[in-house]
């Protein structure tokens, strides 16, 4: 084995020296192409300022150029009129994600109850005329929907729920005049107070309001009221500072236990006293505030 090792120890010496010739070759081809590779460098000028006018599109100095032909600049479109959202148009149905469980209508809007599933939480909550469910205020309850007002437009929560997508804005429309004699007046605007307990109400105004339940509804939030587990009236509360409650005499926490002699204990003791006011030159309103028995007298004129 030794003899054959001298024999043929002249191959290994070539073969390493074959070896070290290739590392080294490899290791100054390694010098020579980073000697040779071109350096990364920032673009020309001229480069940049393509790459600028390519980017940038050519702006119109208008000032200048109105100052060069002798021209007044053109002013920006304004509308002449104010103009707001136009709730009177058809509700559409609502984009928001809440579905209606069930409803409970009265024949008195104001009473009517609705339930509605809020479908981002999955939970459920009974709304009445007056409410807010997802910032969205709720107008009128029916049967097989629930009318609320979402960003300026009428829209309905019914069995189909909203897909959750953003409303389109608002259809807008003339906001419109006010007439002396006419509609867009407040609430209460012709009452006088003669005292704490005695007003001249205009008969205009009794039959603006009785035409216009569901505004009334709107005004304030009404419940029925109990005790000892019997209704005895309605409950005002959240009354607001224009309306006409405000106007004759009715703060928050007041129970309306009587009207003209009927007793308010049930819906249908209401509606009968709806049919009656109608006609009647004098109104008389029993309450209860804060436990003490109070009369208001109203004379129609």
């Amino acid at each position: 084995m030794e003899l054959v090792i001298r024999k043929y120890f002249w191959a290994v010496n070539l073969c390493f020296v074959a070896l070290v010739a290739l590392l080294a070759a490899k290791t100054v081809n390694l010098f020579f192409e980073a000697a040779i590779a071109p350096a990364l460098s920032a673009p020309t000028g001229r480069g940049t300022t393509r790459v600028a006018q390519a980017e940038g599109p050519a702006v119109l100095d208008l000032p200048k150029l109105a100052q060069l032909t002798n021209l007044p600049l053109p002013t920006p479109e304004t509308d002449e009129e104010a103009q707001e959202p136009d709730m009177s148009a058809e509700p559409v149905r609502t984009s928001l994600r809440l579905r209606l469980l069930g409803t409970l209508v009265s024949t008195a809007p104001g009473w009517s109850i609705g339930s509605i599933l809020d479908l981002n939480n999955q939970k459920s909550s009974t709304v009445m005329v007056g409410d807010r469910v997802q910032n969205a205020e709720v107008l009128t309850i029916q049967r097989d929907r629930v009318i609320i007002a979402n960003n300026g437009r009428r829209e309905y929560i019914g069995a189909e729920p909203g897909d959750g997508a953003p409303p389109p804005p608002p259809v807008a429309t003339t906001r419109p005049v006010t007439e002396p004699g006419g509609g867009n007046q407040p609430y209460g605007a012709g009452i006088k107070a003669l005292d704490e307990s005695n007003y001249d109400v205009p008969r205009n105004e009794v039959d603006r309001a009785l035409a216009n339940l569901n505004d009334l509804a709107m005004q304030a939030r009404i419940v029925p009221a109990f005790k000892d587990g019997q209704a005895e009236g309605f409950k005002l509360f959240s009354i607001r500072p224009d309306s006409l409650y405000s106007k004759i005499g009715i703060v928050n926490g007041d129970v309306i236990k009587r009207i003209n002699g009927f007793e308010m204990n049930s819906p249908e003791k209401a509606l009968e006293v709806y049919t009656k006011l109608k006609d009647a030159n004098r109104i008389d309103i029993e309450l209860d505030r804060n436990g003490q028995s109070l009369r208001k007298t109203y004379n129609v004129r």
